[in-house]
């Protein structure tokens, strides 16, 4: 079997790895062996340190009971009459005592201080105590201090039991006995190094009786610890056992870590590097192939941009192009439903009436459209904002419901809303738009039933503070073929359509209806059987909301009079004029001065003093913005109503920051101007 080809890149790169790694691991090596070692040496001094403390504390107790010892031996007892005071004072300024007690010669406990809590140790016989009797008797034999093993109270607890005898009048009379725990004091100690250390104590039998922080001692093996024998010398030599263990913490600890850290990094700095060597090798033969490809990706890139540039021009362009239709449509319409509104309170025959009706019917259909329209291209712009009004989704249903139940009742269907569950709720969200989702659906399932019914069926259910909708829209209607179930809510997508279509619309109601939801994180669902009839079922959820929807001011409609109202009607469209006129002559305002562009209105606005102006927007020489900022130089009264049939976000927002009071979008109803006038001129034209 032949042996793999080495390229000079393989052995570079291979070569380099291992020089790199055997450097890391050297150092490495280095750094551990001194870490050790300076680890060995900090150990070694605490731990003597320590120790030399803690003996220190033992020794200095113990002399506190040899110094009482001594007072009764100098006094020939007499100082005994003191020893509940002179106990007292020990216990209270030595925090290793636990009680001091008074064993006689006879090995009866006939004193304990303090005696509370000590009440089953007084008159203890300790003869009876094997592990005290034969130790008792021996130190007292040879006059010498005796310590216990750590050993389990009588009265409850862990001590050292300190044994000091006491002789006068030439005999032995007791020893002084201290019941004693050192933990307060080590701990006092050990605290000054800071949580760095474990320290484990034992006894000379080997019994824990200390412990600081938790040291495992089956890990001994794997850990640097000190193990230290301390002998008690003058306490007939016990031997307590010093376990010392440096912690995680410690400082010396943190840098074999940080050791182990590095020796990763350089093994990883070896890997990258030997890497970055080899590739840099490798792509050295390709750097003419990449910057051919990056030639190619500049042209792409740049074509790419101009493709870029080309759609956002034509995505302005039609954007332009819908505000423009949209005010060009707008303007006439305006004229046709205006007159159509002057028309309704003129003497007509009952022909004559009808064919008034169907004209308003039919410019209704044809605003309805042009706003679908506008609203279809706001959703794709991506500028529609949702709006935070609180209403009650039932009351706004039940008022769309109202509103179509005439045009039900035109062909003979019957519309019904039935509630499920009902309990009145308020919540926060855009009223407008559930009021469009469920108009678009109550209006497409009117447009496509002939015969039958419509039913609307509400229901409601309450989770994490929000209410959860389920609206059902069900009809008898023509139904949806399967095959255009799927794009039902794609745009322009009609069930009829072509030559022998006979519903009217422009197919982009349930287009509408499906982005608002989807805006509104809702859904919806259809379920249709041809010439049996369709079911759409909506769901939605709003947030909660304790506060009251804003009530309608009402209005009484005969308490205003405008007649001594100076009016200003600016505008370069005779048939918009005319409309304005006789719409505000229902009002009582006659013979407004009128100006066909915004410099003749500067100039009249300058010489006379106008109540009201109606201001145009689109204008020759001078638009209605420019006109509206040059008035408010001087004048910053007179009331300025924009005017036009501009209906984006753009231009009701710049009507509002030249100083005009509001906007009145074309068409307009006799209903929304009485609103506006009423609004600004109602406390100065009631009649009382």
């Amino acid at each position: 079997m032949p042996l793999p080809r080495f390229e000079k890149r393989h052995i570079i790169s291979i070569s380099t790895f291992v020089l790199l790694t055997c450097v890391a691991y050297f150092l490495y090596g280095i750094f551990i062996e001194t870490i050790d070692n300076e680890l060995e040496k900090e150990l070694n001094s605490t731990s003597i340190q320590t120790i030399k403390e803690f003996t220190h504390i033992v020794y200095n107790d113990i002399i506190e009971l040899n110094n009482l010892k001594n007072r009764l031996e100098l006094t020939d007892g007499m100082y005994y009459r003191y020893w509940n005071e002179d106990a007292s004072v020990i216990l209270k300024q030595n925090h290793s005592f636990q009680f001091i007690e008074w064993i006689d010669s006879s090995m009866v406990i006939k004193k304990i201080v303090p005696e509370k809590g000590n009440e089953k140790a007084l008159n203890l016989d300790i003869s009876k105590v094997e592990y005290r009797a034969d130790e008792w008797k021996k130190h007292v034999k040879d006059s010498t201090i005796n310590i216990t093993p750590w050993a389990t109270m009588t009265q409850g607890g862990n001590a050292f039991l300190v044994d000091i005898p006491v002789f006068f009048d030439d005999k032995f009379q007791g020893t002084i006995t201290a019941g004693m725990d050192f933990t307060s004091d080590f701990n006092f100690i050990l605290g000054s190094l800071e949580e760095e250390y474990a320290v484990l104590i034992k006894d000379q039998n080997q019994t824990t009786f200390y412990e600081y922080n938790k040291l495992e001692t089956s890990s001994f093996k794997e850990q640097h610890f000190v193990k230290r024998l301390v002998k008690l010398s003058g306490l007939d030599n016990k031997e307590w056992t010093f376990w010392f263990s440096p912690l995680n913490q410690h400082p010396i600890i943190n840098k074999k870590q940080i050791a182990n850290l590095s020796l990763a990094a350089g093994l990883m700095f070896s890997i990258l590097t030997s890497l970055l060597i080899y590739f840099y090798m490798s792509t050295r033969k390709e750097n003419k192939k990449v910057y051919e490809s990056n030639e190619r990706l500049i042209h792409l890139n740049q074509s790419l941009q101009k493709e870029r540039l080309k759609a956002e021009k034509a995505s302005k362009a039609k954007t332009e192009f819908l505000s423009n239709m949209s005010h060009e449509i707008r303007t006439p319409l305006n004229a046709i439903l205006g007159f159509i509104e002057v028309l309704k309170d003129s003497e007509l025959s009952e022909n004559h009436k009808k064919y008034l009706s169907l004209m308003d019917l039919s410019s209704k259909k044809l605003l309805n459209l042009i706003n679908d329209i506008l609203e279809f291209d706001r959703i794709e712009s991506g500028k529609t904002v949702l709006k935070e009004d609180v209403f009650s989704p039932a009351e706004e249903l039940q008022n769309i419901k109202e509103l179509y139940k005439l045009s039900a009742q035109d062909k003979k269907i019957n519309l019904s809303l039935q509630f499920i569950r009902n309990n009145h709720h308020n919540v926060v969200g855009d009223a407008g738009k559930f009021g469009q989702i469920f108009t678009n659906l109550i209006r497409n399932s009117i447009k496509f039933t002939d015969h039958g019914a419509i039913e609307i069926i509400y229901d409601e259910r309450i989770e994490f503070q929000k209410l959860y909708l389920k609206i059902i829209v069900k009809d008898t209607g023509i139904g949806i073929p399967k095959n255009k179930l799927s794009s039902i809510f794609n745009r322009f997508t009609q069930v009829d359509s072509g030559k022998t279509k006979k519903h009217e619309g422009g197919g982009i109601g349930l287009t509408i209806t499906y982005q608002l939801l989807e805006l509104m994180k809702g859904t919806i669902k259809v379920s249709s059987s041809e010439k049996i009839g369709s079911e759409f079922e909506v769901k939605l959820h709003f947030p909660l909301t304790s506060k009251q929807p804003k009530q309608e001011e009402q209005i009484n409609s005969s308490a205003l009079n405008l007649r001594d109202l100076k009016v200003l009607i600016v505008d370069d469209n005779q048939l918009n004029i005319t409309v304005l006129e006789k719409s505000i002559e229902r009002f009582g305002i006659k013979d407004p001065d009128v100006a066909k562009n915004g410099h003749v209105a500067i100039e009249m606005a300058r010489s006379n003093r106008y109540d009201l102006i109606f201001m145009d927007i689109h204008m020759p020489e001078l638009d209605g913005f420019d006109a509206t900022r040059f008035i408010r130089e001087f004048d910053s009264n007179v009331i300025i109503f924009g005017l036009s049939a501009n209906v984006t976000k753009e231009a009701i927002d710049e009507a509002i920051s030249v100083g005009m009071n509001d906007y009145i979008t074309k068409p307009f109803s006799l209903k929304k101007l009485y609103v506006k006038l009423y609004y600004y001129f109602a406390e100065q034209h009631v009649i009382k």
